[in-house]
């Protein structure tokens, strides 16, 4: 990034020598404006907003000091330094005071300017840096809320669901959703890197707002395993009365058209409230499994399938979300049974062969966006050449399928092992902060940490014992207890009702059992004992 700067002397051979001193595009800054006073310097900071200014504390009109002063309550983040004389070390303390950053001692040769430049310089980077990281972090934070909205089972977010989607601006006008998941077909074949994929799915995402059309609100994220999920809140029963499909087969071909690939939508049905929005995603969920008997590159609705009366996304729910989930705790012997119960799943319901090869296409299609999503190379494991639908096609039985299926799995979890293994324990750590920060909470529980992190409740337990070797409700009790003995260490004469309540118990015989089996002793005794 080019940084602007303004310099502001009322000498013109000063400003001359500042023009000249340095070569300024080379060391990454813009010579935006030169000033011959300080009025005329504040008129040019409004017309060219300069990340840096260099101003001469003596000038006609407004001196350095009056100008800092205005520059920085219009502009609190731009970086000043002054230049001063022998005699004007008295007006540098009183900058220093009003927010300027440096100043430099005329005369000065080109090393102590560039020493104050690149000192601003670091400075405005690191400003942008953070600017973005809080950006990027609200952006992904959204995101993690909304695949919440869609994959939770009990809603657990409509408890404290206003207060949330109030935060993210997100606001929905009627009881009335549809929602829609789409797939970009061919995916692992189209591109290897991780960069590219989030682009074009960055560049669907923008023209599936633009296509579909909603007066209300339209939702557009990256939602579970990779897919973009779209839901609609219509902002009336009359808007929801004339939405067609046909809009989002629109997109389809825009695509198809112009990007030069194609993408499947699966298309739930609406539903009339907000905990039915998981409904409406299953469904589309269960649309797509049909894109291999369907065909890609189109709309799948779940209302025009003709099996749509058993349970919808059983599949889905059950089986494929068990193994994802095995898959990102690398536990081989659970992928191992949920492939098993997938095989057995097939053969007693005695499904056709499309429906087959389309379950084993959505099993693949999990281990490859499972791969991108942690940025490793399907190379790495599955060769160069791999095509998921030629290979499918050369398998000669079911066993011999799922035992390639199975390897491939295997293959996964082990390259991921050790990455893994570090994001768990960052995970612990984290969740260990925020207990010893919330002890005193009564309604301090595994299930109320798994929504404070947007985690699997299962996946934090088995996470704690594999890391610490003791379970969250053990390290619970360890941080209270540690902190009962603390508070009496402190004040023995502190009344058992409150400890037992600033510790995060409601009842106190559980506590005096908790304490005694932790230290031996009751805390009545212990209090006795520190008298």
């Amino acid at each position: 990034m080019i940084f602007k700067v303004l310099i502001a002397d009322d000498v013109p051979k000063f400003r001359e020598y500042m023009r000249n001193v340095i070569n300024w595009n080379e060391f990454g800054f813009d010579l935006v404006g030169e000033a011959r006073n300080g009025i005329e310097a504040l008129d040019l900071t409004d017309l060219y907003r300069p990340h840096i200014a260099l101003l001469d504390i003596k000038m006609p009109l407004m001196d350095g000091l009056d100008l800092v002063e205005k520059l920085k309550e219009r502009y609190p983040d731009i970086c000043i330094a002054l230049i001063t004389g022998n005699g004007e070390f008295e007006y540098a303390r009183k900058a220093l005071k009003l927010g300027v950053e440096d100043y430099i001692l005329k005369p000065f040769n080109q090393d102590e300017l560039l020493h104050t430049l690149l000192m601003f310089k670091q400075k405005l980077q690191k400003m942008r840096y953070e600017e973005e990281q809080e950006k990027n972090d609200e952006f992904y934070l959204k995101e993690r809320f909304l695949n919440t909205l869609v994959e939770a089972d009990d809603n657990v977010l409509l408890d404290d669901g206003t207060t949330m989607f109030q935060r993210y601006g997100i606001d929905f006008h009627s009881p009335f959703f549809i929602v829609a998941s789409i797939e970009i077909d061919n995916l692992p074949t189209l591109w290897k890197k991780t960069a590219e994929i989030a682009l074009w799915k960055f560049a669907i995402s923008n023209v599936l707002e633009e296509i579909v059309p909603c007066n209300g609100t339209h939702l557009v994220f990256k939602g579970p395993e990779g897919r973009i999920i779209s839901i609609i809140n219509f902002i009336n029963e009359a808007e929801m009365n004339t939405f067609r499909s046909e809009y989002y087969r629109s997109f389809c071909e825009y695509v198809k058209k112009y990007f030069r690939f194609s993408v499947t939508v699966g298309l739930g049905r609406i539903v009339n409230h907000l905990s039915e929005i998981r409904v409406s995603y299953l469904e589309s969920l269960f649309a797509l499994q049909h894109k291999l008997i369907e065909g890609p590159g189109g709309v799948i609705e779940f209302s025009l399938q003709s099996d749509n009366t058993s349970n919808p996304g059983f599949y889905e729910m059950k089986l494929n979300e068990q193994i994802l989930m095995a898959l990102r705790r690398n536990d081989v012997d659970e992928i191992r049974r949920g492939l098993l119960t997938v095989r057995e799943y097939i053969k007693d319901n005695k499904l056709t062969v499309d429906l087959t090869f389309a379950i084993i296409m959505v099993l693949i299609s999990i281990c490859l966006s499972y791969i991108t999503e942690m940025g490793g190379s399907t190379d790495a494991i599955i060769g160069r050449q791999f095509d998921p639908y030629h290979e499918v096609k050369k398998f000669e039985s079911l066993e011999k399928s799922f035992a390639w299926l199975l390897e491939l799995f295997e293959k996964t979890a082990v390259m991921f092992s050790v990455q893994k293994r570090s994001r768990g324990q960052k995970i612990v750590d984290n969740i260990r902060d925020y207990i010893d920060a919330h002890y005193m909470d009564a309604e301090l529980s595994v299930d109320n940490i798994s929504k404070q992190f947007y985690l699997d409740a299962s996946y934090i337990r088995k996470a704690f014992v594999k890391e610490l070797d003791k379970s969250v409700s053990e390290y619970i009790i360890w941080v209270r207890m540690k902190e009962a003995k603390e508070l009496l260490d402190i004040n023995p004469a502190m009344k058992l009702s409150e400890l037992t309540e600033a510790v995060g118990y409601n009842d106190t015989r559980y506590f005096c059992k908790c304490f005694k089996k932790r230290y031996g002793v009751l805390p009545s005794e212990y209090k006795n004992q520190r008298k």
